[in-house]
């Protein structure tokens, strides 16, 4: 009853029925196919798997300037992964104003996606533009489940919305079984967050990262505790991946993080370069973050030819106000933000005055 009358409050539909979507699917036939629906661009990036996307507005902060959500179909029940930006409340701290309508937009096209199967919804971290939409999915007979060590308590604080919606599962053990052999394992990466899941979808090889890994130009890591954490799991998540598929076979993984729009090399990085659109990220961008990370815990950017360089401070913008002034640590396509005082901290090197 509770769920219902927040429904009510929330201007969801409760009513709403699979069969009843409006949303057009059929040109989402082959991989890079895409179609545009009220908010949302989504995209067939493998056979019954979709990016759904939130171009977001520049006019906000954060999140709002654009993150992606992820659909995995089985035979036998589907697996949503993150829930973006809340445009039914609309999300004050980042700028971001509610929109009409919002929470039946985005379950037309989830449920014009997924049919008759199963829902089954898990968040990469508790963060508002990656579990904004939760209260469209209540009472819909959906199954929430969140990482162990994520702050559940976050759903009340950002959202208003009952923290027990979610089942909190350990990353590393649970696994996604959505039939035919559809099989979505979980690994802890922290730092960016305390319980960051990261989820692989074994046989088709792709990866999802949300922000645990950034998005391309990085991801900011402010005191050595939070760098070491990302610097030991994101290793253990390429010694898994190197354990598990042979070499060649690691190069065809393709990894969707949780901001896309990031994945385009240049801009913030490398301002003076033409920016190049990757559309998804691979194999290489895991290790180089891997190799990023604990290359600073070995003072390897002040080594000539190491690999590792320091090419910088991170500029103001509204997207990431917080990373402002940090220290852009890059090897290969993995880059770390961190303030430079942090990164001598970790490599156990006195700051120059």
């Amino acid at each position: 009853m509770i769920l219902a009358a927040m429904c009510i409050m929330l201007g969801i539909d409760s009513g709403f029925a699979q069969s009843g979507s409006s949303f057009d699917a059929s040109p989402l036939v082959n991989p890079g196919d895409h179609v545009t629906y009220g908010s949302y661009i989504i995209y067939k990036i493998g056979d019954g798997v979709y990016k759904i996307n939130d171009p977001g507005v520049t006019t906000g902060k954060g999140g709002a300037w654009g993150v992606d959500m992820y659909l995995i179909c089985g035979e036998n029940k589907a697996l949503m992964i993150d829930l973006g930006n809340n445009y039914i409340e609309g999300y004050e701290k980042d700028l971001i104003a509610p929109r009409k309508n919002a929470a039946n937009e985005l379950c037309e096209v989830i449920y014009g996606l997924t049919g008759e199967l199963p829902l089954e919804i898990a968040i990469t971290h508790a963060h508002p533009d990656h579990d904004g939409m939760t209260a469209a999915f209540v009472n819909r007979n959906v199954d929430f489940w969140i990482g162990k060590g994520e702050d559940i308590a976050a759903l009340k604080t950002q959202h208003h919305i009952d923290s027990s919606v979610f089942m909190v599962f350990t990353p590393g053990e649970k696994i996604f079984d959505l039939g035919g052999e559809r099989i979505v394992e979980t690994f802890l990466v922290r730092g960016h967050s305390n319980g960051g899941t990261v989820y692989l979808l074994k046989n088709d090889k792709l990866l999802f990262t949300g922000d645990a890994l950034g998005s391309g130009f990085g991801q900011s890591f402010r005191s050595v505790d939070r760098l070491r954490l990302v610097a030991e799991d994101a290793q253990k998540l390429v010694d898994y991946i190197k354990a598990s598929y042979a070499p060649y076979d690691r190069y065809t993984l393709r990894v969707y993080t949780g901001h896309t729009w990031q994945n385009v090399y240049g801009g913030f990085l490398y301002p003076e370069k033409e920016k190049v659109d990757v559309g998804y990220l691979d194999w290489r961008f895991i290790q180089d973050v891997a190799s990023c990370a604990n290359g600073i815990f070995k003072g390897n950017w002040l080594v000539e030819s190491s690999g590792l360089s320091h090419i910088g401070k991170m500029a103001y913008t509204d997207c990431w106000p917080g990373a402002a002034g940090q220290a852009i640590m890059v090897y290969g396509i993995g880059t770390i933000i961190v303030p430079l005082n942090v990164a001598y901290e970790a490599a156990g090197l006195k700051m120059p005055e």
